[in-house]
């Protein structure tokens, strides 16, 4: 968050509700989303139940949020940066971008599978969150098809099948965080099994 633009009062409340978040996110972590109430957020916190409510109705109102956010930011932190990568790059990026976006964003996904189990809203938010990532995966399936450098497949089966696999995976990676070294590793590894299972020739890398 940019700090500039904000008055002094301002600043001191975007500051305090990143600390509410941090004591949040820690608290998830520690001792679980179900478990934690706003009282260990506040005690973490070093602050009062009274300033929680100021910036949130309560722990689910707070979750809630953060998914939201990062939900909003999916599509943005895959896409690549870079206009003039061929198939195999392209495929390479995202890869290691989705996996990055399970890893940097952690504690909140941590925290979201177990609420998913006692409030349907955010069984709602994880399917959002699927969606934007299934919809940059049928982009690239089906813009490969109509270009023609598919195996003749069933389109809606595959796409959802990857989808599945960077979802487990990132999964994984999420309750067993890698070094960027690892992560690197992995994405490449399932950016060869992709393209090795869709693709019809590696001369195809060089388009």
């Amino acid at each position: 968050m940019n700090l500039e633009n904000l008055s002094r009062t301002e600043k001191r409340k975007a500051l305090m509700r990143e600390q509410l978040i941090n004591a949040a996110m820690q608290s998830f972590l520690d001792i679980g989303y179900i478990k934690s109430t706003v009282n260990d957020i506040t005690n973490r916190a070093d602050v009062g139940h009274g300033t929680f409510y100021q910036h949130f109705k309560n722990k689910q109102d707070l979750l809630g949020i953060l998914v939201d956010e990062i939900a909003e930011k999916v599509d943005e932190f895959i896409q690549p940066k870079e206009r003039n990568l061929n198939l195999y790059e392209r495929m390479q990026y995202e890869a290691r971008r989705i996996l990055e976006f399970y890893v940097s964003n952690r504690s909140i996904f941590m925290a979201l599978t177990e609420a998913m189990m006692v409030d349907r809203q955010f069984e709602e938010k994880w399917n959002s969150i699927s969606e934007s990532l299934f919809r940059r995966i049928e982009r690239d399936i089906k813009g490969s098809v109509k270009k023609g450098y598919c195996h003749d497949m069933n389109v809606d089966v595959t796409i959802r099948a990857l989808t599945c696999m960077f979802e487990g995976y990132g999964h994984h990676l999420m309750m067993n965080p890698p070094t960027q070294e690892e992560l690197i590793e992995v994405a490449d590894s399932m950016t060869a099994l992709c393209y090795r299972a869709v693709i019809k020739n590696d001369e195809n890398k060089g388009i």
